[in-house]
C-alpha cells in the first residue's frame, strides 16, 4: 500500500512517519505501507495523472493533500466515497472550520478526512522589540506598525549585524509566499472567490492593495527573497526579529530556547479586522485502487485522537479532531494564551473546484513579483497587470464550471 504525502517535516518526514507507523505495522504485519514524499507543487501536477496509474505498482492508495483540493478531485473522479466504504465514518468530532472541506458539495458524502491543520501567526523576539518600543503589541496590531518596526530595527542593526533582515522568509523557495499573503487580503475584505464561488476577486482594488501590503516587506528590503536558505536571515541566530509562519514552532516559541524569549501575536491587520489563515491537510483514498480496505484502515488509524496528537506535535501543527485539539491546546498555558484569539479570527480557503488552480496562479504571480523586485524593475503596474490577467483566466474557467 502506497501513501503519497507532502514533506510535512522537511528531510525528517520519512523517519518521523516510520516512527509513527511502527505500532500500526506491528499490529498489521500483512500490510506493507510505503511512504512516497512529494512536494506540494509536484503533488499538484501528479495528482491529475492518478486515473492513468490505477492498477500500476506506483499508484498510491492513500494521499495526504491540502483540504481545499477535495472538491476538484471529486470532480476529476479521483477519490473514493469514504461514506460508501464505511457508513459509520463521521467528521462530527472534527473542528467546525475543517468539516466543509471533507464533503462533496451539497451532499452528506465524505470524500476526505481531516488529519492535521496549522494557522498563521506572527512570532517575534521580545529583546529586539524592546529596543524600539515600550508597547510592542500595540505597534504590531497593524500592518503599518509592523512595517515601521521593520524600518526601525533595520536601522538599529545596520551597523552591527551583517545580513540582518527584520522579517525571516519562511517560504522554502525564498519567494513571496502566496499563502502568507492571505491574511493581508482577508483583513482588507478581499477574496479569491466570492462566497457562492461564482465571482473572482483578484482584479478588485482591495485585493491589489492587500497584495501590495505584503510585497512591501520585500520591496523595502525588510525580508530576503530568492536567496539560498543558508543566506537567509534567521530569527534564532540574531539575523532577524520577526517570523510569520503557520507552524507553532513549539521548541522555539514556547520558551524551550531559554536564551531567547519570543512572543506570538495574530498577523497584523491591514484593514479593520484581524484575519489569520488556517491550512488543513486531509487524507483521501484513490478511486479504483486494489488496497482500499487497507487504505481505509490506515486512514482511520492515522486520524484517531492519540495518533493525531502525536503527529501534530512532531509536525509542530494542530490535530484536526476537536477533543485532540482541545487537549493539545490546553496542555500548555502559553499555547492556550497565544492561539485562542488567533484561532477565533481564522479562515480556510474555500473548498471550491477551482481554488487549487487559483492558488497555483497566485504562486506564479508572487514569483514574477519577486523576480522583478530582485532585478529592480518592479512597479505597481506589474502587480495590477498580473492580477487582471489572472482574473480573466479564472473567469473563463468559472464559465466552464458554473451551470
Amino acid at each position: 500500500m502506497i501513501l503519497w504525502m507532502m514533506p510535512d517535516n522537511a528531510t525528517h518526514t520519512q523517519d518521523i512517519m516510520d516512527n509513527l507507523l511502527a505500532p500500526f505495522r506491528a499490529e498489521n504485519p500483512d500490510i506493507d505501507v510505503q511512504i512516497k514524499i512529494i512536494n506540494r507543487r509536484n503533488l499538484w501536477t501528479r495528482i491529475f495523472t492518478l486515473k492513468h496509474k490505477v492498477g500500476h505498482d506506483s499508484c498510491p492508495d492513500l494521499i495526504a493533500m491540502p483540504n481545499y483540493w477535495t472538491e476538484l478531485l471529486i470532480k476529476a473522479d479521483v477519490l473514493e466515497n469514504l461514506t460508501e466504504l464505511d457508513k459509520t465514518l463521521r467528521v462530527d468530532n472534527c473542528l467546525d472550520l475543517l468539516k466543509p472541506s471533507s464533503y462533496k458539495k451539497d451532499t452528506a458524502d465524505i470524500y476526505s478526512f481531516p488529519w492535521w491543520m496549522d494557522i498563521s501567526a506572527l512570532h517575534f523576539r521580545e529583546d529586539h522589540l524592546k529596543l524600539i518600543t515600550d508597547d510592542a503589541e500595540t505597534m504590531l496590531s497593524t500592518w503599518g506598525g509592523l512595517l515601521e518596526a521593520c524600518r526601525l530595527l533595520k536601522e538599529h542593526f545596520s551597523g552591527s549585524e551583517e545580513g540582518y533582515y527584520p522579517m525571516q522568509n519562511n517560504d522554502w523557495r525564498g519567494s513571496l509566499s502566496h499563502r502568507s499573503v492571505l491574511p493581508c487580503l482577508w483583513s482588507r475584505g478581499a477574496y479569491i472567490l466570492s462566497p457562492d464561488g461564482k465571482t473572482c476577486g483578484l482584479d478588485k482594488p482591495e485585493f491589489e492593495q492587500g497584495m501590495a501590503d505584503f510585497i512591501e516587506l520585500a520591496l523595502k528590503g525588510y525580508m530576503p527573497i530568492l536567496k539560498e536558505r543558508s543566506s537567509l536571515g534567521l530569527i534564532s541566530s540574531n539575523k532577524s526579529t520577526f517570523m510569520m509562519t503557520r507552524r507553532q514552532g513549539l521548541t522555539m516559541f514556547e520558551g524551550n530556547q531559554k536564551s531567547i524569549k519570543f512572543k506570538t501575536l495574530p498577523v497584523p491587520r491591514t484593514g479593520d479586522n484581524y484575519a489569520n489563515y488556517m491550512g488543513g491537510v486531509n487524507l483521501a483514498i484513490v478511486k479504483g485502487g486494489t488496497q482500499r480496505e487497507n487504505a481505509l484502515k490506515l486512514l482511520k488509524w492515522l486520524t484517531q485522537p492519540d495518533t493525531q496528537i502525536e503527529y501534530a506535535a512532531k509536525t509542530e501543527a494542530f490535530p484536526a479532531m476537536e477533543s485532540s485539539f482541545d487537549n493539545f491546546l490546553m496542555a500548555s498555558p502559553q499555547r492556550l494564551q497565544n492561539y485562542t484569539g488567533i484561532i477565533a479570527s481564522a479562515s480556510l480557503l474555500p473548498n471550491f473546484v477551482i481554488t487549487g488552480t487559483i492558488m497555483e496562479m497566485l504562486a506564479n504571480i508572487m514569483s514574477v513579483i519577486a523576480s522583478s523586485i530582485l532585478m529592480h524593475k518592479y512597479d505597481r503596474k506589474i502587480l495590477k497587470d498580473e492580477l487582471q490577467n489572472a482574473a480573466k483566466e479564472i473567469d473563463n474557467i468559472l464559465r466552464f464550471y458554473i451551470d
